[in-house]
């Protein structure tokens, strides 16, 4: 794998097919209970990596910024802050000169945002089902900055919640539902039917139900999206589906089933003509968004646009409706 170089593979040409690369990459650190150098394996989806360069030379320290945070360097014509992942996770690196020789940056683009983040090295990229990454129990989900876990050539790749992460270091990547007026109501043939959504982040359902519940709407929630699929399904072979749902709101990064995969299903198939689907994740970026394009999704908005989102969604309805 090269440095400085984008990854732009074949699986970012299709969609819907409930598939992610993950890049996986490890750090280095001393145990403190043994005295010996351990190594543990973490994931990222390559869709938000951009490149891998070497560590800079140069760093300009951020004031009163978290320990973590290391400071921020320049990359052509970027300012990118750099992340020490091995300090974030509470480890004592491994920072002999061998080990550090072998330390990358992976640039990555998240909410449009450009960040770096140390790694003591990269291995492979897996090509993935979804449905093989599931989600890490809740006891750990609650405290750490994991996402999922999965079993790739008989090793366990933890996926890092890059997200959580840098909304601890940035506040302007932190969604604030109560932070926007809310003008717009459901009309009446509205009133009565939900808006479904889909997200594995228990803080950004929570996030989105409250938005959309103080504009008037009525929310069901769900993990994941084979849960919401199920829940769909069930409604449309029982024939109440356009009874009970008025749109689907999807995360794209999830356990199980991916919101490309959801919404391609919706979208393929005509008993649930007529319901917008919306993707309202950190990869909705120009890079990413003709895959949401690709599976019909009826609009695609950045996780810090949550102000938007009740606008778009009336957009979406009108669309459908004249």
């Amino acid at each position: 794998m090269s440095q400085a170089t984008g990854y732009k593979t074949d699986i970012l040409l299709q969609s819907g097919t409930n598939e992610l690369e993950i890049i996986t990459l490890f750090l280095q650190w001393h145990d403190q209970t043994t005295g010996a150098i351990s190594r543990t394996a973490y994931g990222i989806n390559a869709a938000k990596v951009r490149e891998l360069v070497a560590m800079p030379e140069t760093l300009t320290e951020i004031p009163e910024s978290v320990a973590s945070m290391k400071g921020i360097f320049l990359l052509r014509d970027r300012t990118i802050p750099l992340i020490d992942l091995c300090e974030w996770f509470g480890y004592e690196p491994d920072s002999s000169p061998e080990a550090k020789a072998k330390w990358v940056v992976l640039v990555t683009e998240i909410n449009g945002k450009f960040f770096g983040f140390i790694a003591h090295g990269v291995d492979k990229v897996y090509r993935v089902s979804w449905t093989k990454i599931l989600p890490p129990p809740a006891i750990i989900s609650r405290y750490s900055s994991l996402t999922g876990v999965c079993l790739v050539d008989g090793n366990i790749i933890q996926m890092v919640d890059f997200e959580s992460i840098i909304a601890t270091i940035d506040p302007s990547m932190v969604i604030d539902s109560e932070a926007h007026a809310i003008t717009e109501r459901p009309v009446a043939d509205q009133a009565d039917k939900a808006v479904v959504i889909a997200d594995d982040s228990r803080i950004i359902q929570d996030q989105i139900r409250k938005t959309l519940e103080k504009a008037g709407y009525r929310v069901v929630s769900h993990a994941d999206g084979q849960d919401a699929w199920e829940y769909l399904e069930k409604l449309r072979i029982n024939g109440t589906v356009h009874d009970e749902v008025l749109a689907v709101v999807s995360d794209i990064e999830m356990p199980r089933m991916d919101g490309h995969n959801l919404c391609k299903r919706i979208k393929e198939n005509e008993g649930y003509a007529g319901i917008p689907v919306m993707l309202f994740s950190s990869l909705v970026n120009d890079l990413a968004r003709h895959k949401g394009d690709a599976v019909g999704a009826d609009d695609q908005i950045a996780k810090p646009e949550l102000g938007q989102l009740v606008t778009r969604l009336q957009a979406c309805l009108h669309n459908l409706t004249t």
